[in-house]
């Protein structure tokens, strides 16, 4: 018997600890509805009924995450009263300023020729402020752009999973885009 203590010291001992893997946040969120969004403006587009609109400015609005702690901020331009070619340097200095913390750029493109909407997706991938901002256009008299914001200091690990649930809402938005 005392032979078998040291023997089982001696076994237990050398064995070498396994490291646990690093756990993975297992983040869900619901099925995306849809539904249309009209006001007094000139375009109307598909929503996710998990975000709150909100009017912003005349003919802005914004769609509010609650339970993400973001906001999808919309804002329309009537090229009448404003330059295309102005709006689309304004959109490429905001990609560029708050692309500075981002390691990656992710572009699509969209184009509905049957309802004249052509527009960008750009996501910033990386500890960004904003890693969301898309345009769309007819490019005669329409023009909106949004930014996606959250309520947290930037950390694109764990936002990532709410920046790509909401880019799909963004991408929905785009699709359903109509000018009145």
């Amino acid at each position: 018997m005392i032979r078998l203590v040291p023997l089982a010291l001696f076994i237990m001992g050398c064995q070498t600890p396994t490291p646990k893997p690093k756990a993975q946040l297992a983040l869900t969120y619901p099925q995306p509805e849809y539904a249309v969004f009209t006001s007094n403006c000139p375009y109307q587009f598909e929503y996710n009924y998990l975000a709150e609109t909100k009017p912003l400015s005349l003919c802005g609005t914004e769609l509010a995450y609650a339970e993400l702690n973001a906001t999808l901020y919309i804002t329309y331009f009537d090229l009448n009263k404003a330059s295309l070619d102005t709006l689309l340097m304004d959109f490429e200095k905001r990609i560029q300023m708050f692309g500075k913390e981002a390691f990656k750029v992710d572009e699509s493109s969209f184009e509905n020729p049957e309802q004249k909407v052509v527009g960008t997706c750009v996501t910033l991938i990386g500890d960004s402020p904003s890693n969301v901002h898309f345009f769309g256009t007819d490019t005669q008299r329409h023009y909106i752009s949004g930014s996606l914001l959250f309520e947290a200091t930037p950390n694109y690990d764990s936002l990532s999973p709410a920046i790509e649930y909401i880019k799909k809402d963004v991408e929905k938005l785009l699709e359903s885009l109509r000018w009145n």
